[in-house]
């Protein structure tokens, strides 16, 4: 009999708390003979101990990488009453990112931010009957990087500058989490299992279809190049080829024409292009593709609208001209650029 997903949940939450342990008293995680009597007997009880423990080793090791300010932030979206949160508050730096690693990397429910991303997919494995043939996998981009990825089934994925992607297959299931960025999805047909791709609590599912997201800190915007999929949020709708939305986590859509031709982005050619955009999302992109720093001395300019196109290798120049277009002052010391309310 299969344990079920409670069970299983109460497992991985007590695996969690042996790894916390051995650290909190300094003992090797990786030498099991110095492990608690009581450790011991909980390990013996069952394979599936065993194996979501080794896993739970295994996540460890991803989260000796993760950055404290975006753990805290992540942590500090969920509800107050939320008991990972209140946990968390008590252990030890690294404990706080141990049951970060534990519980929303293994469940794709928030990603960690690493701070010098990878170009390597982790991959975290499971041999238990309970979990058949899943494979987890991360892929992170660095600023200005661009990669293409080909998954198990053969569906690819356009990866763009500084982002970040969670991949979960399964018998059963394709789902995958874009948690910073923008990525161009070309789906392979498979209609026993949807392509599902999500941002914080928006959703976006096709069967064979090839669609661009982008997600932005509040909000995620959608481009059909190719087929149908349906955006959901608060409400669901559908989106056909050639047609875009942007839906904010209050649930507010707007619609607009998608980007793109021949199934390729703007983006993938080096050039931005937004349409009543919050320039704070634009600001938020900018940074993804150069180093330089960008302060906002009044959240009032985050949401100024923007309507045009800046290319990656202008950035510059394109931060100079915005004194141009809002009544604004730029000033620039080093590699930090400051905007200002006139």
């Amino acid at each position: 009999m299969n344990p079920s997903p409670d069970d299983l949940a109460i497992i991985e939450e007590q695996a969690a708390d042996w790894l916390l342990l051995l650290e909190e008293q300094q003992l090797s995680v990786s030498n099991c003979q110095h492990y608690p009597i009581e450790l011991q007997d909980w390990l013996a009880q069952s394979d599936l101990h065993r194996e979501i423990f080794q896993k739970m080793q295994q996540l460890w090791q991803v989260s000796t990488q993760l950055d404290s300010d975006y753990v805290a932030q992540q942590l500090g979206q969920l509800p107050a009453t939320n008991d990972i949160n209140k946990r968390a508050e008590k252990r030890s730096r690294l404990g706080y990112f141990a049951l970060a690693a534990a519980f929303f990397l293994l469940s794709f429910t928030v990603f960690i931010n690493v701070e010098q991303p990878s170009n390597k997919a982790v991959t975290v494995a499971n041999n238990s009957a309970a979990m058949t043939n899943v494979q987890n996998q991360f892929f992170r981009t660095t600023i200005n990087e661009h990669r293409t990825i080909t998954l198990a089934d053969n569906s690819r994925v356009d990866l763009g500058a500084n982002s970040q992607l969670a991949v979960r297959y399964s018998n059963s299931s394709r789902e995958l989490t874009l948690y910073q960025g923008e990525a161009l999805f070309s789906v392979a047909k498979d209609k026993q299992r949807p392509f599902i791709v999500r941002h914080q609590q928006s959703q976006v599912e096709a069967l064979g279809t090839v669609f661009n997201v982008r997600a932005n800190p509040d909000s995620i915007r959608v481009d059909v190049l190719e087929g149908i999929v349906s955006l959901a949020q608060q409400q669901v709708i559908k989106l056909s080829q050639g047609q875009a939305a942007q839906v904010t986590q209050s649930g507010t859509i707007t619609r607009s024409k998608a980007q793109g031709e021949n199934l390729i982005m703007d983006w993938q050619q080096g050039r931005l292009v937004y349409q009543n955009a919050r320039l704070g999302d634009v600001l938020n992109d900018v940074a993804r593709y150069s180093e330089i720093k960008i302060t906002l001395r009044s959240q009032q300019l985050s949401q100024y609208t923007y309507n045009g196109s800046l290319f990656t290798s202008e950035i510059d120049s394109w931060l100079h001209s915005l004194d141009k277009i809002y009544p604004i002052t730029v000033t620039k010391q080093g590699k930090e650029y400051t905007l200002t309310v006139n």
